[in-house]
């Protein structure tokens, strides 16, 4: 994609094509299940495929670079500013006893809508020729209280695939709805490839911080829907330590309340 900007007045042209060539031949890979996870509400999505990332011990097979999808923001370390990223947008690959697994994940969900259809549409032209059986997007869905057990939601591109859904324990999204940026795109632009497509919201309070409780759940239900066990111990120890943490504050508040504490 050939990109006009203007700048201060100033017309600035860049050549800025978004193409996923991943360095793996499909012919090798059997039956493949895609899992994408970005950045979102309770860093849910990306917590979630990070984890696998790890455990699966998975292999970097694509990259998207660009120094201007990233959020206008610079970080520093001790007064210190970091080089910007560049890396924004990866494919990563695992191979298990039970599947292929792509991975796809993100530094930060493109800034505007426009880029948010070219990347979406972008990734799933990366993955055409694969045998994929199926694409799940691991987002997360907003509650007003906080609780331990979280239940998940999913919608899906077919009624067969939210039927095999529902029977492994997924709640269907209720009426009518909307799933924002990369996560409903990427179902959206799978549905029109023929890829049969799902997403999982898990519930988290922590809408605007991170969640430690429903990255595990929503990998919990992922295993149990593709009948393949990943390894969340470390998920599952994180969230039990994040639940008696929490607890722990509210029982103390709560005490402090009744000993009509004054701070």
């Amino acid at each position: 994609m050939f990109l006009t900007i203007l700048h201060n007045n100033i017309m600035v042209n860049m050549d800025m094509e978004v193409r996923f060539k991943l360095n793996i031949d499909p012919d090798k890979l059997g039956d493949t299940i895609l899992i994408a996870g970005l950045p979102g509400m309770g860093y849910t999505g990306k917590q979630a495929v990070d984890h696998l990332i790890k455990v699966l011990n998975a292999e970097k097979i694509s990259e998207f670079k660009s120094p201007y999808l990233n959020a206008p923001v610079v970080t520093t370390i001790n007064g210190i500013v970091e080089d910007l990223k560049e890396e924004l947008f990866t494919f990563y690959h695992a191979e298990t006893s039970k599947y292929d697994i792509l991975l796809f994940t993100g530094a930060v969900q493109p800034p505007s809508a426009e880029w948010q259809h070219y990347v979406s549409y972008a990734a799933i032209e990366a993955v055409k020729d694969f045998r994929i059986k199926w694409l799940f997007t691991l987002a997360a869905t907003p509650i007003e209280y906080y609780k331990y057990d979280v239940r998940v939601y999913g919608v899906a591109t077919s009624k067969d695939l939210l039927d095999y859904l529902i029977v492994n324990g997924v709640i269907p999204m209720p009426g009518e709805g909307v799933i924002s940026g990369m996560n409903g795109l990427l179902l959206g632009y799978a549905k029109r490839s023929g890829i049969e497509a799902a997403s999982l919201l898990a519930e988290t309070y922590l809408v605007s911080g991170r969640d430690f409780i429903a990255p595990y759940v929503i990998l919990k239900t992922l295993s149990r829907i593709i009948k393949y066990e990943f390894d969340l111990k470390e998920l599952e120890d994180r969230a039990k330590a994040f639940h008696m943490e929490y607890t722990s504050k509210v029982k103390k508040k709560e005490e402090e309340k009744g000993l009509g504490y004054i701070s």
